[in-house]
């Protein structure tokens, strides 16, 4: 299971290479934006927590130095009022001197009583010219506060014209000991001292401003000096500027908060703000009560992307290295899969002895030939002659190796252009661009020249013919397999004289389709019963009946009479030989069974199998079987086999034979002479007779080779202990010159033709 699954991944990967490489890219690249927004958010988050900070230390750095004032005010509180120097003018000048110079932030001092009335003024000023606090827009505001208030309490900055610079007023009430309210000191405070302490608390790129409460007033801007921007400080902000401008909405949308709450709890918030026009900021507003002032801080988010810059940087460079090596990586992965693929692709398309390209190449390339519109072109089909002959007598390395070098000479005879296949085995196919008859005879005949030229294989030399069969397209067809068809059509027509080449004509064509015809009534020839049996006589040399010899006949109602030669070939090629074999064994049986049980006689039933039969997977249990169900005895039959059926495995067809021999059926080698036995297979085989091919029978009055041969047969079998049995015996002197030569059985027109079952039966009455 798991093999089968890394196998199927395996497959996956290779199949989906560049998919898998966009997956990892994709996964990275989120990984990578994920990591940088992290990045971003934590360097948030420690601005956000500097932002508190800053505003904290703010707060309380603004709380001393108000207190600081505060102090003072209550010195003068107590040197005026308590010790009762109230009236001494001149004392009390002299004091404002002396605190002034101790105290750069001071401007100057006022009292008044609680109208408004100034009483005392430091400096040369003359308090009767000095306007009536209450009626003052600049103080009026912060003064009636402090008459409300125990504290110190700060007014508006303003520019005060004599001094010719911008003053922050703070104002104290001062009280009997009936708490009663007797006079506000007011003091002035250089705006440009007070805001040097803030100035502290200022990190770079980031602003600070504090504000009022409730007046709204700002009297300090970082960035924004009131010399150089008197109309910032000189005007309160609205509502609307408070929430779109300064963050107010944002404080309730982020963090639920209204600036009510944040006076009530003092704490410190921090958020995101977008103004309507602008960068966004992180915006801080804290308040402290002690002296009514809000803290506010800006700080963009700029900032931000400046300090998480460098992480990004270093990710991306990292990024880029990491997928850099991984592409290169997937690259060399995907050009070897490419090599492996092309390497493959070849090995499938191309023969791997002769390098050839394949049918699987001629399949894929056929539609750059064959097209709307195409030119003509012809389609040659090449079998050597005689090749088996080579690889059954001395072997397939030899074989190869000569198959390789009439590739190379296939590949050099042809004009240029010309696709040059293997097709299997001793096959070949050509598509050439040449269509003229003449100059396609002669390349023909060029190319069977120099086939047929002698081949000097590891120090032995061999000879091997061609036969070619020609056909054009589109005159012969106008697919693939129709052309291949009439070539192998006109191929076999070469055969027949080897060593030659043939034209598909319409004569041939008219075979092919006679060929196709055949096939398709033989296909259903059994179930309409137009296959019959007749039964040639096998005669003893005194004229007694050995046996018979099953021969199936064929009349079609389309075709008439079919020679058996003729349909027992296309029953081969067409696989449906084994289908007629066991028609054939199963009736033979039964009529033969049954005419013996009648006539009270018993003589031996010659069945022939043939190699696609013999080679059907459960043969000798179905023919066994067959067999059993017949009345026959078993060693009354006689199966009769040819040469041709060693080419394949001998061990198998020796199992084979020997099955059948253990239940007592007699084992016939038919047509021998002319096949692939040899003396040493012949000891091998068990079989108990051997049959002379009439071709030898035909000639052996007139050809002494035929007559050396026939003798040799004879001589070879006796000494096994076979019997000899003739077939072909015609003439009388034949019948007299086998039995000198010691032959013991014989078949042929001599003593009868081919027999149908009633006949046979007179015949076997008539020699009783």
């Amino acid at each position: 299971m798991s093999r089968l699954l890394g196998r199927s991944f395996q497959h996956i990967f290779k199949k989906n290479l560049w998919t898998l490489f966009y997956i990892l890219f994709a996964m990275g690249l989120s990984l990578l934006l994920l990591i940088s927004y992290m990045q971003y958010k934590n360097v948030e988050k420690d601005l956000r927590t500097e932002l508190h900070y800053l505003s904290n230390s703010t707060k309380e750095a603004t709380r001393h130095y108000f207190v600081q004032q505060e102090v003072i005010l209550n010195i003068l509180d107590k040197q005026l009022f308590q010790k009762g120097n109230i009236r001494d003018i001149d004392n009390i000048h002299a004091l404002f001197s002396q605190m002034l110079q101790i105290n750069p932030s001071l401007a100057g001092f006022a009292v008044s009583d609680p109208d408004g009335n100034v009483m005392l003024i430091s400096g040369q000023k003359d308090p009767a010219h000095v306007h009536n606090m209450k009626k003052n827009k600049a103080v009026c505001h912060a003064f009636e506060e402090a008459l409300k208030s125990e504290h110190l309490v700060i007014g508006r900055a303003f520019y005060d014209k004599p001094l010719k610079e911008w003053i922050l007023p703070v104002h104290k009430a001062v009280r009997d000991l009936q708490n009663r309210i007797v006079a506000v000191i007011s003091v002035g405070l250089h705006l440009t001292n007070t805001q040097s302490i803030w100035h502290s608390h200022t990190e770079p790129g980031t602003e600070l401003e504090i504000f009022l409460d409730g007046s709204w007033y700002r009297i300090y801007h970082s960035d924004k000096l009131p010399n150089l921007y008197p109309d910032l400080y000189s005007k309160p902000l609205t509502k609307a500027d408070l929430n779109n401008h300064e963050a107010g909405n944002a404080l309730a949308k982020e963090a639920g908060l209204s600036f009510e709450k944040l006076k009530q709890s003092g704490e410190c918030a921090v958020v995101s703000f977008k103004p309507p026009e602008g960068d966004a900021y992180l915006v801080s507003w804290q308040y402290l009560p002690d002296y009514g002032l809000w803290i506010h801080y800006h700080l963009p988010t700029k900032k931000i992307l400046d300090k998480v810059l460098n992480y990004w940087l270093i990710n991306i460079v990292s990024f880029i290295f990491i997928f850099f090596v991984v592409y290169y990586l997937f690259h060399t992965i995907n050009a070897i899969e490419k090599r492996k693929s092309k390497e493959l692709l070849h090995q499938a398309m191309h023969d791997n002895l002769t390098g050839l390209p394949n049918r699987m190449y001629l399949q894929k390339k056929i539609d750059s030939w064959i097209y709307e519109g195409a030119p003509p072109f012809s389609v040659g089909f090449i079998d050597l002659d005689n090749f088996k002959n080579i690889n059954d007598s001395i072997g397939h390395h030899y074989g190869d190796l000569i198959l390789v070098e009439v590739a190379k000479r296939l590949r050099a005879s042809m004009p240029k252009g010309t696709m040059v296949v293997r097709h299997g085995g001793d096959e070949f196919i050509m598509l050439c661009h040449e269509y003229d008859i003449d100059r396609l005879s002669e390349n023909a005949r060029l190319l069977i020249d120099a086939i047929s030229q002698p081949y000097e294989v590891e120090g032995m030399e061999f000879t091997v013919g061609v036969s070619i069969g020609i056909s054009r397209y589109p005159l012969d067809g106008t697919k693939l397999f129709e052309l291949l068809s009439a070539a192998d059509i006109a191929m076999y027509h070469a055969k027949r004289s080897k060593n030659s080449f043939a034209f598909f004509t319409s004569e041939l064509k008219a075979l092919r389709n006679r060929y196709s015809i055949m096939e398709q009534e033989l296909r259903n020839a059994i179930d309409k019963e137009e296959l019959t049996i007749v039964y040639q006589p096998q005669m003893r040399k005194d004229g007694t009946l050995h046996g018979v010899e099953a021969l199936a006949r064929w009349e079609n109602k389309k075709l008439g009479h079919i020679h058996p030669e003729e349909f027992i070939k296309i029953a081969e090629e067409s696989g449906l030989m084994p289908k007629i074999g066991r028609y054939i064994a199963r009736h033979a049986i039964e009529e033969i069974g049954a005419l013996q049980e009648r006539r009270g006689t018993r003589f031996c039933l010659a069945l022939n199998i043939s190699i696609r039969q013999f080679n059907e997977k459960g043969f000798v249990d179905i023919f066994l079987e067959t067999i059993q169900t017949g009345s026959l005895d078993p060693s009354h039959i006689v199966v009769e086999i040819t040469e041709s059926l060693f080419i394949e495995e001998l061990e198998f067809i020796l199992n084979t034979l020997n099955r059948l021999k253990a239940k007592g059926l007699n084992i016939s080698l038919d047509d021998f002479g002319t096949g692939y036995s040899s003396l040493g297979m012949l000891k091998k085989l068990p079989i108990d007779e051997l049959k002379i091919d009439k071709s030898f029978v035909e000639t052996l009055l007139v050809d002494r080779e035929s007559e050396a041969m026939v003798k040799a047969i004879i001589t070879l079998g006796k000494t096994l202990g076979f019997s000899i049995l003739a077939e072909g015996v015609e003439e009388e002197k034949q019948f007299t010159r086998l039995c000198e030569l010691g032959c013991d059985l014989y078949q042929g027109y001599f003593f009868s033709h081919p027999l149908k079952l009633k006949d046979l039966e007179l015949f076997i009455t008539g020699r009783q």
